[in-house]
């Protein structure tokens, strides 16, 4: 059972935020959406909403930090164990199911990731980011995880605060949790995309140049969804474009372990 909370200020994510939470294989599960500007139409969202089971809306002003909309909305979560999505991101049907079951099975406070599958808009360029970092292990350091993979006991967020800031609340709540000696586990990059569209379009406020610089590229393409969807496990692909544009093979030394 896990309660799933998604904040936004964009109402161009609608589709997205609902997507992502319907097509999760995991169940029981409920959804808390926050929209986080009192200008936006909670009306349509609610709309929305009344079409799907455990799904709720609420609405706070702008003045509201995303800290403070994440524990607005932890309060209202109904199961014990709570998951953190982004409105923007690719969530796999997989996901929820692949975290749920590191929380258990690893017994840990928080799982999360921080290698994981990136693809840059602009480019069009699929890469994986931190592709150098150990998985499937303990963390003690919190540097490089992604706080929109964070699935946390609640207990542990009834202690440990997100504190009331638009960008980092997720970096200090790891922080926090790893200081009060939680057991904090990072997965794999399966079952996830992180999305990076423009810059300023982001509260994670870390340029795209720097996080390509980090990432190991796997394939140039318009349209990322298919790579993984094709097939359980991704096919090789090559980045020249000279074979086909957008979908040729990898050479030998730039392969990805996928």
């Amino acid at each position: 059972m896990v309660s799933v909370i998604c904040c936004t200020v964009r109402e161009s994510f609608m589709d997205n935020v609902f997507d992502n939470f319907v097509n999760q294989d995991y169940a029981p599960k409920e959804l808390i959406i926050i929209l986080n500007r009192e200008d936006m139409d909670v009306r349509s969202w609610r709309e929305k909403a009344a079409n799907y089971q455990d799904v709720t809306v609420f609405q706070l002003p702008s003045s509201s930090t995303l800290g403070e909309c994440l524990n607005y909305g932890i309060e209202r979560c109904k199961y014990e164990t709570i998951a953190k999505m982004d409105d923007d991101d690719y969530y796999m049907p997989g996901y929820l199911s692949q975290q749920m079951k590191a929380l258990y099975k690893m017994n840990a406070d928080v799982v999360c990731k921080r290698t994981v599958y990136m693809y840059f808009m602009e480019e069009q360029q699929l890469a994986v980011h931190l592709h150098y970092r150990v998985v499937n292990k303990f963390l003690t350091k919190s540097g490089g995880v992604k706080g929109s993979t964070l699935v946390f006991r609640k207990k542990v967020a009834e202690i440990i605060k997100f504190p009331r800031l638009n960008r980092g609340e997720d970096s200090f709540f790891i922080a926090k949790c790893l200081k009060k000696n939680c057991r904090v586990y990072a997965t794999d990059k399966k079952n996830y995309v992180c999305i990076r569209r423009a810059e300023t379009l982001h509260t994670w406020n870390v340029a795209n140049a720097h996080l390509m610089k980090k990432s190991k590229p796997v394939c140039l393409m318009a349209d990322y969804k298919p790579f993984f969807l094709e097939s359980k496990k991704p096919r090789e692909v090559m980045l020249s474009e000279q074979a086909h544009p957008r979908t040729s093979h990898i050479p030998q030394d730039h392969r990805v372990d996928l």
